[in-house]
């Protein structure tokens, strides 16, 4: 009779699993905790950016929840700028204040009030370049946008990570310069030349990101200096630092806001109107969720209001002036200096800080050189002069 061996109970153990993120290739873990990350539902998260200046910090702070699998997220959004922030950059990051936000199936909703409004950024024209800087909530890889959750993806992990004793893992990652941008707040500035130009391609570096996962493999927490990404932009004349953070905690708890149907919530177009459209001594309220006064809400000027208009002026630079990218707004800074100049004293007294008007609009540049060297070329455009009334959000 042939022998027969008997395994030794417990003897031959089934092989461990692989997990997800940390037993994949090294140069694939962080796309794959963006996967992981993606299937866990619901989670809490808090996004800050903090943009340092010579005077003081602006810091923007977005706290909330996000439900991966939804696609839905609310947050509440706050902004605090110092009164001695650089001016323009100033204008283009505020207003300063709190506001609540909403992304359901992809859509942006903001809380007015007692009540939810519905905007719709798309299409051309004014009210669509008004809402536009509400795209930067809808994210791509996280329901809530304008965060890192968008650069993680794109890292690639520069060496080993480090092992924490709970099991979890610390990266030292980089990401293109593209990619990264995407972090900075809308209307910073402009880059000097686009990343994907012949001229910007060059400029198209890979910058440092730090991340960190659970056990896992689950985004915990993401930080990042986009300070060197200011040497791209234009318009940043007294900011001297961006510093970006993510944190990701209480995966798998359940909600704990209920989120508005968007078929009940206010469109926004109906209720609010295009400053450009507003006779000199109109008041108005600042729209919430918008970047910009491109939007207000009417309102009498015996009443609460942000701004109050003060001059409607229209652009019209031709010839070689034309070319010169400044010279709308230097043509426009002039006509409202004027305007300001005759504005009725009970007006001037309203404007915070005292004495300082703003502008908003712009211009579209078209034009040639004929054969004999001749510049056809023109801007064209319309300027709105106001002063801000009252602290936003106030």
């Amino acid at each position: 009779m042939g022998a027969v061996s008997c395994g030794t109970p417990g003897g031959d153990k089934p092989p461990k699993p692989a997990h997800p993120v940390f037993d994949a290739e090294q140069s694939m873990q962080l796309l794959k905790a963006r996967e992981v990350t993606r299937q866990s539902g619901l989670a809490r998260f808090t996004s800050t950016l903090v943009v340092g200046s010579t005077g003081g910090d602006m810091v923007e702070t977005s706290r909330g929840e996000q439900d991966f699998g939804r696609g839905t997220a609310y947050a509440e959004r706050a902004v605090s700028i110092p009164d001695d922030f650089p001016e323009r950059a100033a204008d283009r990051l505020g207003p300063p204040g709190t506001e609540t936000f909403a992304i359901v199936a992809r859509q942006v909703l903001v809380r007015d009030g007692g009540t939810w409004l519905h905007y719709r950024p798309t299409g051309v024209g004014p009210v669509a370049d008004a809402m536009r800087s509400l795209r930067r909530f809808e994210g791509e890889t996280a329901p809530y946008g304008g965060t890192l959750a968008e650069a993680i993806g794109s890292a690639r992990p520069q060496g080993r990570p480090v092992v924490r004793e709970d099991g979890g893992r610390d990266y030292r990652a980089t990401v293109p310069g593209g990619v990264a941008v995407a972090a900075l707040p809308r209307g910073l500035g402009r880059m000097k030349d686009g990343w994907n130009s012949e001229r910007g391609k060059g400029n198209n570096a890979w910058y440092p990101l730090d991340v960190r996962l659970d056990s896992q493999g689950r985004v915990t927490r993401a930080t990042m200096d986009l300070t060197p990404l200011l040497a791209h932009m234009r318009e940043v004349e007294g900011v001297k630092s961006v510093r970006a953070t993510y944190e990701l905690s209480a995966y798998g708890s359940r909600a704990g806001r209920s989120l508005p149907d968007p078929s009940e919530a206010q469109d926004a177009t109906k209720t609010l109107t295009l400053i450009g459209e507003l006779a000199p001594g109109v008041c108005a309220l600042t729209a919430p969720g918008l970047s910009s006064v491109s939007m207000v809400r009417v309102v009498s000027c015996d009443r609460r209001h942000d701004v109050r208009v003060f001059g409607q002026l229209p652009v019209d630079v031709r010839g070689s002036e034309a070319v010169d990218g400044e010279a709308a707004m230097k043509r426009a800074g002039e006509g409202c200096r004027e305007e300001f100049r005759a504005t009725p004293e009970e007006w001037r007294r309203e404007a915070v800080p005292a004495g300082m008007y703003r502008m908003t609009g712009g211009s579209r540049f078209t034009g040639h050189y004929g054969a004999s060297g001749e510049s056809h070329s023109k801007l064209k455009g319309h300027i709105t002069c106001y002063l801000r009334t009252s602290a936003p959000g106030s």
